[in-house]
């Protein structure tokens, strides 16, 4: 088992010492059972207290699957449901060597070029088999596949980072009742923050063999290229992230590593690279030919910006249809002109965010942004109200309904604000630790991006959920080792570089998160 960075209790070497038990912390199980942030209390061993909160969680998403084993698809799950239909019929048609609707494909699964596909082909399986699959069993069968997901992100935490960080996650976020009503969802968010942490975790790995002077080969760079492109094919405002901490993999194997050793490794980054351009290409170049318009990954960007900080009365050059919805009604427009004119309403669409942003001042941008932030994190129960049985939940649901938003405050709430105390501190127990901080950071601060350039809502905050919780824990742990003595050991000159490269980013990014808060709580206290 891999040594885990964050059940030592070291120096900035990253060398083995005591820990506040007395025991080596040489191993991810060093320490006394309850000595980690329990202080006093026996706790059972971690794999049997993880096992007992895995049973918690099938416990508590069959209880909640009860709650909305009848609601309707809503929002955006309509669309992917939709395209997954499409894909089965896709499917069918081939097998019966007939060729399949390309009209219906075009339809729903291009449409507006809005939505990545990566939830319809997660659904299409189902439909291949009940074509009629009725919404409850739709429900049933997203549940199981991401508790399947979660069970093999857990299992791949006790593997990397030890049975303690397993427990965390299993705790937060998987018996927060929201979290884990979003897993009989079809919206990719949280599917793809549970593979970021896989992608995580093999980032973590990764480090841990160039610290050792082991380059990643082909088969890293495999691994590493498609779990970036399911995750952008799952959310694709994951594509800044993923670029982020390809760039930093890339950075931290050319300062060390050296010689053959550092080729392998650029090697092996050409690889992911190549691996994740291959695999978005056919979406790419079809989305592209039944838009029109080149098309990357989806076309929401210009829309959404218009409708978040543009002037929404602007929109369609004027006000818009009002006999459609606030995102529709651009589309609507948009095709009509395209038809009109000749052109693409991919084009049109970037002429009227244009329009609408044209007279867009820092005052009004910082105060959306204030707004974005607060819908992307402070309404974490708000879809209780929204997917709900058509002739709603009745007096027993109600009271579900109730303890579920109950239950999500009292985990979610503290937890958020152990995140943000972690992301203005820096770990320095350990190297391991160091980078670990970085790398959560990164992950963080990255999927914060959107409310800074997207429309945000209170069901985004489940692609971040597991870095609140691993974020949090680590903020308590280096508290927790702060107060207790630890022996020293002096820095490893094949660690130095390291730790003081890992030191500046953390530094950076620490300070980079304070301005931007300082700059929003000022933009508050003036403007509002």
């Amino acid at each position: 088992m891999s040594r885990s960075p964050l059940d030592e209790s070291t120096t900035a070497s990253g060398a083995p010492a005591k820990d506040a038990a007395g025991d080596s912390a040489a191993t991810p199980d060093a320490g006394t059972t309850g000595a980690w942030f329990v202080r006093g209390r026996r706790l059972p061993p971690p794999m049997v207290l993880l096992g007992w909160l895995v049973v918690a969680h099938v416990v508590l998403k069959a209880l909640v699957y009860l709650l909305v084993v009848d609601s309707p698809p809503h929002g955006d799950e309509s669309a992917y449901l939709n395209a997954a239909m499409a894909l089965s019929n896709g499917v069918r048609d081939l097998f019966a060597l007939n060729g399949p609707d390309v009209a219906e494909l075009d339809r729903n699964v291009v449409a507006s070029g809005w939505f990545m596909p990566g939830m319809a082909i997660v659904a299409a399986p189902l439909y291949v088999v009940f074509p009629d699959a009725d919404i409850a069993l739709v429900r049933a069968y997203l549940g199981l596949v991401n508790l399947a997901l979660w069970l093999v992100v857990l299992r791949q935490v006790v593997r990397t980072l030890g049975p303690r960080w397993a427990v965390v996650l299993a705790i937060f976020p998987g018996l927060v009742p929201m979290w884990v009503m979003f897993t009989f969802g079809a919206w990719g968010d949280l599917n793809a923050g549970a593979l970021l942490l896989l992608l995580l975790l093999r980032l973590v790995e990764m480090f841990r063999g160039m610290r050792a002077g082991r380059g990643p080969g082909v088969r890293e760079g495999l691994v590493i290229g498609l779990l970036s492109i399911v995750i952008l094919y799952l959310r694709s405002s994951t594509a800044v992230l993923l670029a982020g901490l390809g760039v930093v993999t890339l950075v931290a194997a050319v300062v060390l590593l050296r010689g053959r050793v550092r080729l392998r490794a650029i090697g092996a980054a050409l690889v992911a690279a190549a691996v994740f351009g291959v695999l978005l290409a056919p979406w790419s170049a079809y989305a592209s030919h039944v838009l029109g318009a080149r098309v990357l990954t989806t076309t929401t960007v210009p829309t959404v910006k218009a409708n978040t900080f543009g002037e929404r009365d602007q929109v369609c050059f004027g006000e818009c249809d009002p006999d459609s919805t606030l995102w529709f009604r651009p589309v609507r427009y948009a095709r009509e002109v395209a038809r009109a004119t000749g052109t693409s309403e991919v084009e049109v669409l970037g002429q009227m965010s244009d329009h609408a942003l044209r007279d867009l001042t820092p005052r009004h941008y910082l105060d959306q942004v204030a707004h974005n932030l607060a819908a992307y994190s402070l309404i974490p129960a708000v879809f209780v109200n929204h997917v709900v049985p058509e002739g709603g939940r009745g007096p027993v649901g109600e009271v579900g309904g109730w303890a579920a938003q109950l239950g999500t405050w009292l985990l979610y709430y503290p937890v958020l604000l152990l995140s943000a105390a972690s992301l203005l501190s820096v770990a320095r127990r350990s190297l391991e630790a160091r980078m670990l901080d970085v790398l959560v950071k990164l992950c963080l601060g990255g999927l914060l991006v959107q409310p800074f350039v997207h429309v945000a809502g209170g069901r985004y905050w489940t692609t971040a959920a597991p870095f609140f919780g691993l974020a949090a824990a680590m903020y308590l742990r280096e508290r927790q080792l702060r107060r207790a003595p630890a022996a020293t050991a002096p820095t490893p000159a094949a660690d130095l570089v390291a730790v003081r490269w890992l030191n500046r980013i953390q530094v950076s990014l620490a300070v980079a998160t304070a301005l931007v808060a300082l700059a929003l709580a000022v933009s508050v206290l003036v403007f509002w």
